[in-house]
């Protein structure tokens, strides 16, 4: 069960804002996490008793280490962890499903075809774990879960390494003593404490089978030592599994590992496709698909901080800057910067206090006379740009920022309204927003996108207001997101039961332009002009024309970089610039942009985590990953300089003013500035030390420096 996030719950863990609680074990709690880019991971902390054992971290950052090796499409990465932190906790992809024994329990047993199914898929991610030197040990119904295109094995926190090969014994990373494992799913060896190998996984993947044929475990229920005992001295009870897969089951329960079919061959032997499309029936799809729903709309609050980058960079944009990434990396270091003494810190040209603005997207604006701070709504504060004093303040649900208007739908519901400056209402359009959190994006070549009633989608003239087209999704929708406007084409998904559709629309007349029945997650960089990126495996790159959605080229990432920490990172971060698209998690890559053939790669000597900012302006890739900001020769990928970062978390580069500027929380917490030839630090403006500093948003225009951080926000000139 899911429960809100309560008080005893932190806020963030790592990099990952914490959006409710997913369930409690023995090892810890468990969250519904979400990055800065929007992705979902699950989040397992650690219980504090079991951190403050220093044996127990020991076997865990092992066990993580050695779950990291893991990459399959169906079991569940590790995308990060900090196994050394004060309280250590594990992220993984978060998977949207019911787990096998909540479906076996609440529908009934399984028929043949989704048995077949199912093992195929188990059978798939054994052959991943294996090949990664592990061993699973606890394959079990509740560490299984279902999703839309096919189960996932999950909770790899009590897997083994192995040495040598699958083949070979375990090498103990938990305790000596225990007894890893569940009974009626371990196989006779582990119950007696023996050498293991992949058998001991076989065993309990017919187990598993088994279960979901018959609803009950093939050795029965109750007492402990009574399920033991049959495990070991009495066959399992198959009463009930189909006749076509009896045999298999029973060879993969044998009491002998050498009588067990190995792991290679289960995938064939079950003779079904694993992903195949619609193979969950329709009342367990339907709870899945309205599973979805739920997810989406969690997630689509943090997601719009992503799609709308030029919009948070405001004048920095502008500039011709591209900036992706998680936003924010942590850093150790020395305090100054790594570069001595610290300069004198600049006198700012004001200071003003700002009320509460929430915790949704913390952004700062600059129009042309205004400065507007805000959190993604509601509550929009309007700032002179040439003393700080508030102005007046606007409440949106979702808003849009020109160069001198903000489009806006009021929080209380309503039609869609451009402000200027002033706090005038220039127009109103007959458009209204959804039923839900409407979605805004644009003004793109003179045209706002608004998603509004039944999910439909609409283009408004950003100069009148009119409504210029609607485009009406051809099957029911749930919910609909836009992911950005590139090269005059509105890229969008609609959520249609268990399918996805999604679409590239004309801005100027929202004619189709075409579509995607299997949509995915994709990706619209700032600076992209025709190119959009999906990353569905997380290891192949495929680069799409918008106007047309054809692929037009498609590369796989080289194996030193496709763990799983990166292949979540793969899909987050892009930049385009220069007929050069850059991406990656601790491995960056520069691949030509039309072909995607590999220029160069940079892997920073001690990657940092899942948070990384990456700037490329002019000649120079800017990367700031903990804990080094590093300075690359954007065509050859040469190191040019590198310098150490104070010990905190960090917002977003920016270039300005001949700088390579950002903001600092923690210890050192403070504005810096390092020059963007040579590395030096050149400017520092440190923070109040009356409250800690938990987040800064930055922009620049006309060589003014505008930046927020918690409740104060305040503007520099650049010489």
């Amino acid at each position: 069960m899911t429960a809100a996030r309560g008080p005893e719950d932190p806020e963030r863990i790592g990099g990952y804002r914490v959006l409710r609680r997913l369930g409690e074990g023995g090892m810890g709690r468990v969250y519904l996490g979400a990055s800065p880019a929007g992705r979902a991971v699950a989040i397992k902390v650690v219980r504090p008793e079991l951190a403050g054992d220093p044996g127990f971290r020991a076997r865990f950052a092992a066990e993580v280490a050695a779950a990291q090796r893991v990459s399959g499409a169906f079991t569940s990465p590790v995308v990060e962890a900090e196994p050394d932190g004060a309280v250590p906790w594990l992220a993984t992809a978060y998977v949207n499903g019911l787990s096998l024994k909540e479906t076996v329990e609440r529908y009934g047993p399984m028929p043949e075809p989704l048995l077949r199914t199912l093992g195929a898929g188990l059978g798939e991610a054994l052959i991943a774990i294996h090949a990664a030197g592990l061993l699973h040990r606890d394959l079990k119904p509740a560490n299984i879960l279902l999703a839309k295109d096919g189960p996932r094995v999950i909770d790899f926190g009590i897997s083994r390494a192995v040495d040598a090969s699958a083949d070979g014994p375990t090498r103990a990373l938990t305790s000596e003593g225990q007894i890893i494992g569940s009974p009626g799913y371990m196989a006779p060896e582990q119950i007696r404490g023996g050498t293991l190998t992949a058998s001991a996984d076989v065993f309990a993947f017919g187990a598993v089978l088994a279960f979901a044929a018959t609803g009950r475990p093939p050795f029965g229920r109750g007492a402990l030592a009574a399920v033991i005992h049959r495990t070991l001295h009495e066959g399992p009870d198959l009463d009930g599994v189909p006749a076509s897969l009896e045999r298999l089951v029973a060879a993969c329960l044998s009491g002998d590992p050498g009588e067990r079919p190995p792991t290679e061959l289960l995938p064939s032997l079950l003779a079904a496709d694993p992903a195949a499309a619609g193979w969950l029936p329709g009342p367990l799809g339907e709870e899945l698909r309205q599973r979805e729903d739920t997810l989406l709309l969690d997630m689509r609050e943090l997601a719009r901080s992503r799609t709308r980058r030029r919009l948070l960079l405001g004048g920095a944009a502008a500039a011709g800057l591209a900036v992706v990434g998680g936003g924010t990396a942590a850093a150790l270091a020395t305090a100054d910067g790594g570069a001595g003494r610290r300069p004198a810190p600049p006198k700012p040209l004001w200071r003003t206090t700002i009320g509460d603005l929430g915790d949704r997207g913390f952004a700062v604006e600059v129009l042309s006379r205004t400065v507007v701070p805000h959190d993604e709504g509601p509550v929009y504060r309007w700032h002179s740009l040439d003393t700080g004093r508030q102005l007046w303040s606007s409440r949106f649900s979702v808003a849009a920022f020109g160069p001198n208007l903000v489009y806006g739908v009021p929080d209380d519901g309503g039609r869609l309204i451009a402000v200027d400056e002033s706090h005038r209402v220039r127009w109103t359009s007959d458009v209204t927003g959804g039923d839900d959190v409407p979605e805004l994006q644009g003004p793109d070549n003179g045209v706002l996108v608004l998603t509004g009633q039944n999910h439909t989608v609409f283009g408004v003239d950003a100069a009148t207001g009119t409504r210029l087209w609607a485009y009406e999704w051809p099957s029911p929708t749930s919910l609909c997101f836009l992911y950005g406007i590139t090269n005059r084409t509105v890229v969008a998904i609609g959520n249609q039961g268990a399918k996805s559709l999604l679409v590239g629309l004309d801005t100027a007349t929202g004619a189709l332009r075409w579509s995607d029945p299997d949509g995915s997650l994709t990706f619209v960089p700032e600076g992209g002009g025709n190119l959009i990126f999906r990353n569905p495996s997380g290891v192949t790159l495929y680069a799409l024309a918008a106007d047309t959605g054809r692929t037009l080229w498609s590369v796989e990432l080289p194996k030193a970089a496709a763990k799983p920490q990166d292949e979540t990172q793969l899909s987050q971060n892009f930049v385009v610039a220069g007929g050069t698209v850059y991406t990656g998690g601790p491995t960056l890559y520069a691949l030509d942009a039309s072909t995607g053939r590999e220029r160069w790669t940079y892997t920073p000597a001690s990657p940092g985590g899942q948070e990384r900012s990456l700037l490329v302006s002019g000649k120079y890739a800017y990367i700031l990953d903990n804990p080094q900001l590093v300075a690359l020769d954007a065509r050859t990928g040469r190191r040019v300089w590198s310098v150490n970062t104070p010990a905190a978390r960090t917002a977003r580069l920016i270039a300005a003013g001949g700088m390579i500027c950002t903001g600092v929380t923690g210890t050192g917490a403070g504005l810096y500035g390092w020059d963007a030839e040579t590395g030096e630090l050149v400017w520092n403006h440190p923070a109040s030390a009356s409250a800690p500093t938990k987040r800064w948003a930055l922009t620049t225009r006309d060589r003014t420096l505008v930046a927020a951080h918690d409740k104060t926000l305040l503007a520099f000139r650049l010489s």
